[in-house]
């Protein structure tokens, strides 16, 4: 085969061979798994072994699911719960999804469904982040979090505090 027809063919591969592995995928993507939260302000605490959490951004979208509190959830003591322990167990829980934008260091998440109806009704919330290696940092103010509080999105008026959660790449 002539140099020439090798080198056609080379500059038609290449290109259709990069184009097939899609587009190259951005640090924040992948699935991290919840390793300490560490809250300052009101309710200050620290967790070193939270509960179970799981964070997963692809490109474009993310979803969040996890277990409030330092405690396992309870379970149901018989196949059939009782008002108290539904209750219980819808406190114990988080969870929404949606899309999400990068602008700097700042993510900002925009749920489609979400645990709480306000938040998925318009809400959002803004994140500081930093990444270094396999472990991401998420940084948010109370004021970060924005929900539906009848015709209006208002910033949560929940005591102030600040949230820096730590998290590991798990894939």
């Amino acid at each position: 085969m002539s140099r020439f027809l090798k080198s056609a063919m080379m500059s038609l591969l290449v290109p259709a061979v990069l184009t097939a592995q899609g587009p190259a995928k951005k640090p924040i993507e992948g699935v991290w798994k919840i390793a300490e939260l560490v809250v300052t302000g009101a309710n200050a605490a620290k967790d070193v072994n939270p509960q179970p959490s799981l964070l997963i951004i692809t490109q474009g979208h993310y979803s969040e699911t996890g277990v409030e509190g330092n405690k396992p959830r309870a379970l149901y003591k018989a196949e059939q719960p009782t008002a108290e322990e539904k209750i219980a167990a819808y406190d114990s829980f988080y969870a929404n999804a949606g899309t999400y934008e990068v602008n700097g260091t700042t993510l900002t998440i925009h749920p489609m469904v979400a645990r709480n109806p306000n938040y998925m009704a318009g809400g959002f919330m803004k994140y500081q982040f930093r990444i270094e290696g396999n472990t991401l940092w998420l940084t948010n103010k109370t004021s970060d979090l924005n929900i539906r509080v009848g015709l209006k999105v208002v910033a949560s008026a929940l005591p102030a505090n600040e949230t820096r959660t730590k998290y590991v790449r798990v894939e």
